[in-house]
């Protein structure tokens, strides 16, 4: 028996599933999604769940279930695990494992625990990681230097309703920008734009083209609404677009 076997990690409801990215700049890839459970953030002016400024996943990562390492792989990764899920199967085959919540750098030494156990149970090598975070919790360095990981930033605007102190980290979004981090940012109104413009492109020098804009949507009907008019932003600013495919392809804005 390993001496991570017993190690855990707060999972969210969702845990870990197989799907399309739906967002941002790794958009249409093969995924496979863990969901960590707890955020340090509240969203308080999103608190309304059908609002389609709320948190998306809310009802997912809010719900906390602590499981062993051995109880991931078991559930998830074995070759013989139940219902033929067997993910590590798709990480062999480049599928990338985005770590995303909540906040999953709220356990990142954990995860680095855990990245070392899929290591010694699996073939896979060379694992795809991509991190989603709202990049106020500086990465460990050996997400860097041990796994290569990737990071899409996701930053709250003030429309959140959390305290700039809380959602602005200039030092932590510096280290974004000097890895080549991706910002991906949820665009409901004109101000949204001023602010990017304002805070993340002239003050902490944000290059452009690792800019997505997405519209703020909960449904395939509030994204037809809202896309061609953040579309027209983008275009505008010279940034990326990222639509929700989650939401065009299931109409989900969870797992799928």
């Amino acid at each position: 028996m390993s001496d991570l076997d017993n190690e855990t990690l707060i999972l969210s409801d969702d845990k870990v599933f197989y799907t399309i990215e739906g967002e941002g700049e790794f958009v249409g890839q093969p995924s496979v999604f863990m969901r960590l459970a707890m955020c340090n953030l509240t969203c308080s002016a999103w608190s309304s769940p059908d609002s389609p400024n709320g948190c998306d996943s809310f009802i997912s990562w809010s719900v906390k279930n602590k499981m062993t390492f051995k109880e991931i792989w078991d559930e998830f990764f074995a070759s013989a695990c139940m219902g033929g899920l067997n993910y590590a199967a798709h990480l062999q085959e480049r599928a990338i494992l985005k770590l995303t919540g909540g906040e999953p750098l709220l356990q990142q030494k954990q995860l680095l625990k855990f990245m070392q156990y899929l290591h010694e149970k699996t073939d896979v090598v060379d694992i795809k990681v991509d991190f989603e975070t709202n990049a106020t919790i500086e990465p460990h360095p050996d997400w860097v230097t041990e796994w290569g990981a990737t990071f899409t930033t996701s930053p709250k605007l003030s429309t959140n309703g959390d305290p700039v102190v809380k959602t602005y980290k200039p030092d932590v979004l510096r280290w974004h920008v000097e890895r080549g981090s991706s910002f991906k940012f949820v665009i409901t109104c004109s101000e949204d734009i001023d602010e990017i413009w304002s805070k993340y492109v002239r003050d902490l020098c944000v290059p452009v083209h690792r800019i997505w804009f997405m519209p703020c949507c909960g449904s395939r009907e509030e994204h037809t609404e809202n896309a061609a008019m953040v579309a027209e932003y983008a275009k505008a600013m010279h940034v990326n677009f990222s639509p929700r495919l989650q939401l065009v392809v299931w109409d989900k804005a969870l797992r799928v």
